[in-house]
Order: C-alpha cells, then sequence, then structure tokens
C-alpha cells in the first residue's frame, strides 16, 4: 500500500472513530439526563408522600383536638348547669336560714317579753297575797291570783315550745346552707373553663398546622380511582377564590378522609376516596360552601343524588348522597355561600346519613380539609 493510501485510509479510521465517540458520548448524555429526571421524579413523589403523610397526621391532630374539644365544651355545659342548679339550691336554703332565723329571733324575744311580765305580775305583791294571813279571808283575791299565775306558766309552756321549735329549724338551715355553699364550691365550673380553653388552644394550633401545610403543598395528589396508593399532585392549589366567603358545607365530625382505601365500606365504590365524608344526621342541612351556579342536580351512580356548584376560575364542589326529595335547587340557580341547598341523605353507595363534599380544581378533585384551611374554615367540626 502506498504512503498516500495509508493516510487516507487512517484519516477514514479516525474519522469512524470520532463518531463512534461523539456516539458514545450522546448516549452517555442521554443515559445521564434520563437518570436524572428519574432521579427527580423519584424526588418529587418522596417529598409529595412525605407532604401526604404531614397532612394526614395534622389532619388526625385536628380531629383528635377536636374531639378533645367537643369533649370539654359537654363537661364545661355540665358543670355549668351543676353549678346553676346548686346556686339555685343554696340560695333557697339561704332565704330559708334567714327567714327562720328572723323567726327564731322573735320567739326569742316573745320569751323574754313573757318572762318579764310573768315576773313583773307576780312579784312580792303577789306572793304576799297568796301567803298573808291577813289577806286569808279574802278567798276570791287569792283564787284570781292563782288563775293569773295559772294563765302566764301556761303561756309561758307554749312559748317555749315554740321558741325550741324555732331554734331547731334555724340549725337544721344552718347547717344545710353551710353543705349547699360546699357543694357549690366543688363544682368543678372553673377546671372545666379551663379544659376548653386548652382545648381550643389544642384546636387553634392544629388547624394553623393543617393551614400552614396547605400553604406549602409541593403539587395536589392525583385521584385517579384506579390507583390504591396517592400519586403526585396534577394540580396546585393556588389559592384561587380566596377572597370569596366560604362556610362549611354540613355540621359533623370527618367519618372517613380524602385518599386511598384500606378497605371499600360498601361494594362498587373505588380505591380512592374523591372526597371527604362529613357524619351530619339525615336530613340536616347541607351549604353552599361559597357563592355559585348550580351545574349538576339529580341522581349520579354511587354518589346517589348529587349537586355540582362551579364557582368560577376552575374550582367547583359536590355534594353527595342527599335524601330523596331534598335537592332544593336546580341547574343553573346561583346560589350563595351558607344557602341551604339540600338535606343530608344516604342515596348511592352509602352506608348511612352523611354527607360526601367534594373539591375539584380545574376537574381533578383535591382534599377538601387543607383547601378550606387556607380559605379559613376548619372541615368537620
Amino acid at each position: 500500500m502506498s504512503p498516500t493510501a495509508r493516510q487516507a485510509a487512517a484519516a477514514v479510521a479516525a474519522s469512524g472513530a470520532a463518531r463512534a465517540a461523539r456516539a458514545a458520548t450522546e448516549r452517555a448524555s442521554s443515559s445521564s439526563s434520563s437518570s436524572s429526571s428519574s432521579a427527580s421524579s423519584a424526588a418529587a413523589f418522596a417529598a409529595a408522600a412525605r407532604h401526604a403523610a404531614a397532612a394526614a397526621a395534622a389532619q388526625s391532630r385536628l380531629g383528635t383536638a377536636q374531639t378533645a374539644l367537643a369533649k370539654a365544651n359537654l363537661a364545661y355545659a355540665s358543670a355549668q348547669a351543676d353549678y346553676e342548679a346548686a346556686v339555685s339550691r343554696a340560695d333557697l336554703v339561704r332565704a330559708l336560714r334567714d327567714k327562720a332565723g328572723t323567726t327564731a329571733d322573735a320567739s326569742r324575744r316573745a320569751l323574754a317579753m313573757l318572762v318579764r311580765g310573768l315576773i313583773q305580775q307576780s312579784g312580792t305583791a303577789t306572793v304576799d297575797v297568796l301567803f298573808d294571813e291577813n289577806a286569808g279571808s279574802d278567798l276570791l283575791l287569792q283564787l284570781g291570783t292563782l288563775d293569773t299565775l295559772s294563765r302566764l306558766t301556761a303561756n309561758l309552756d307554749e312559748v317555749r315550745a315554740r321558741v325550741a321549735a324555732d331554734t331547731k329549724r334555724e340549725q337544721a338551715l344552718q347547717t344545710q346552707d353551710a353543705a349547699a355553699q360546699a357543694v357549690l364550691a366543688a363544682v368543678p365550673v372553673a377546671d372545666a373553663l379551663a379544659a376548653v380553653a386548652a382545648a381550643q388552644a389544642d384546636v387553634d394550633a392544629a388547624s394553623t398546622a393543617l393551614a400552614d401545610l396547605a400553604l406549602s403543598t409541593p403539587a395536589a395528589t392525583a385521584v385517579s380511582e384506579l390507583r390504591p396508593l396517592p400519586a403526585i399532585a396534577s394540580v396546585a392549589d393556588s389559592g384561587r377564590l380566596s377572597e370569596t366567603g366560604w362556610t362549611r358545607p354540613a355540621a359533623g365530625r370527618i367519618t372517613d378522609s380524602f385518599g386511598p382505601r384500606l378497605m371499600h365500606p360498601v361494594a362498587g365504590v373505588g380505591d380512592f376516596h374523591r372526597g371527604t365524608d362529613i357524619g351530619a344526621g339525615c336530613d340536616a342541612a347541607v351549604y353552599a360552601a361559597t357563592d355559585g351556579v348550580v351545574e349538576a342536580a339529580g341522581m349520579l351512580g354511587t354518589y346517589g343524588n348529587w349537586i355540582l356548584v362551579g364557582h368560577g376560575n376552575g374550582i367547583e364542589t359536590g355534594y353527595a348522597h342527599i335524601a330523596d326529595g331534598e335537592i332544593l335547587v336546580t341547574v343553573g340557580e346561583p346560589v350563595a355561600a351558607g344557602q341551604v341547598i339540600a338535606g343530608v341523605g344516604s342515596t348511592g353507595a352509602s352506608t348511612g346519613c352523611h354527607l360526601h363534599f367534594e373539591v375539584r380544581i380545574d376537574g381533578t378533585a383535591v382534599d377538601a380539609v387543607p383547601f378550606l384551611a387556607q380559605r379559613g374554615v376548619n372541615l368537620g367540626n
């Protein structure tokens, strides 16, 4: 091979090696980019999972605090009722005691006056009449004096008996008054009120923690009912419609939260619970969470009787399991925050009367608890 041919072959070989090197570099770069993307996705999923776990824990703490507050309020109401009853009894006993004391004082004064009168009327002159031998012939005078003494002595015995009875009643009522005051002092109203204040502080702290988590949400949770585990959110709550007035859709505690179901309460429901269940009683009022327009009102599969309200800016709220005949609005009707739109029922896939409440952002269901907490409403009180 000539030198020129050898040079050409070397150039071709060098060119091929360069192309191979570039290809290898591109594959390495692509692999690195793919690995970086996978790592980023994994990190995002882990962050979302940690946030979801923190939100669930915060919601659990809030629920526990709300339960404790309800018990504290009940205990305070009971203590207050006991206290008011004790006050009424103590006031009555005190009034009776004062009256008995007044009566006893009057009886004692009457006895003292009677004794003084007896002494005055049966002094030495009366004794002289009875025992003076010079007056022995005046039988009528002696008999009259004896009669006067007899009547005065009878009155004295009667008054003495009345004084004894009045004094005994006074002493008994004094004992009852002391007992009533002791009962009044033992009613734990102050302790119950302090317990309410402490429980309210716990609720406030838990609500603040939950609201802080809502504000720091990395992404809302995807809600495919086909997935048994929560996925990374497809939408984020950016605070849309925060300026409008919001209210609780129903009164009652939370009986089932947003998220994956470990077990199905009834047949036919999905693995992922798209809403928050509120344990309101049958026929209890259902309120529009904020101003909007009714987009749907009627039967919808496992939801039973259902209302969907659009609030604009991509926000919707849904209300399910409404009682038969208790949908109070129609499609296209405007509603105001706090307006009664339905009555709680158990239609559709339901185990008992409750409200299934949903919040949707751009058509995707999100957890209503942090959503409303960010807007100043504690769901489930």
